[in-house]
């Protein structure tokens, strides 16, 4: 049997898996599914049609599912073993669902927009904002009060520096400082942790100082056409030539 505080609220109609905690003052609503293994603390609110895989933990005065707009509900959907700190909010889609992948540690007083999409093994420090319709993709880290505008897409692998406002896309595999930001290079540590041999990664410093010259937002266009043109590419520097050039189309016509 889940163990739950008689303090705390579970609407008729939630799903709750057997070893599920729930810790008091804490309200779960009517379309909630909380998977099995997950701990919600005191006073964490989970509402709209929101779905949790197995093993998340939910921190003190978190709340998860809900809409700026009265009469709709949000959909958030996460995978397994998320924590999800205190005072982080994670708002419900009504368009597309909000997404939360595997493994991520989403830190104090975090935001996640309505729609946004978070991949897997992500670390975001303290007063992140992922706005609406924004993309993450795995192993992103960012530092505090990090800032990702509507609709923007950060690549697998990056690290974001302090205070950093990313508006349009940004690469993979990058290191990200100042507002606006600037691509200072390949984030080596998290490629080395996650694997990647040193062959790969003297690849992508090559390719970025062409690209970017440790100073640029933007890609140098001759540089880029020619790595579009070479038929025998690295993997992941294809995957890097090919996200930089996609967030240009994406962005085409915009500051």
């Amino acid at each position: 049997m889940p163990q739950i505080s008689p303090k705390t609220i579970i609407e008729p109609g939630a799903e709750i898996a057997d070893d599920v905690r729930i810790g008091p003052f804490s309200y779960i609503g009517a379309q909630v599914k909380i998977g099995p293994g997950c701990i919600i603390e005191n006073s964490a609110t989970i509402v709209g049609k929101t779905t949790l895989g197995a093993r998340n933990r939910v921190f003190p005065m978190a709340v998860i599912g809900s809409v700026a707009k009265q009469g709709s509900t949000g959909e958030c959907i996460l995978g397994d073993a998320n924590a999800i700190r205190e005072h982080v909010t994670i708002d419900g889609g009504t368009d597309s669902p909000t997404r939360i992948g595997t493994d991520n540690l989403i830190m104090i007083g975090s935001q996640i927009g309505p729609s946004a999409v978070v991949g897997d093994h992500g670390i975001f420090d303290n007063l992140t904002q992922i706005s609406a319709q924004s993309t993450i993709e795995d192993y992103v880290r960012t530092s505090a009060f990090t800032s990702i505008g509507k609709k923007a897409t950060v690549g697998a692998y990056t690290f974001v520096a302090g205070y950093v406002e990313i508006l349009n896309d940004a690469p993979p595999f990058a290191i990200l400082m100042g507002s606006p930001y600037r691509v200072r290079g390949v984030n080596t540590e998290n490629l080395r942790r996650c694997g990647f041999g040193d062959d790969d990664i003297r690849l992508l410093k090559k390719t970025f100082r062409e690209l970017f010259n440790g100073t640029q937002t933007k890609p140098d266009l001759d540089v880029l056409a020619q790595l579009k043109a070479e038929p025998n590419l690295n993997p992941h520097v294809k995957r890097l030539v090919d996200a930089v050039g996609a967030g240009l189309d994406k962005w085409q016509g915009r500051s």
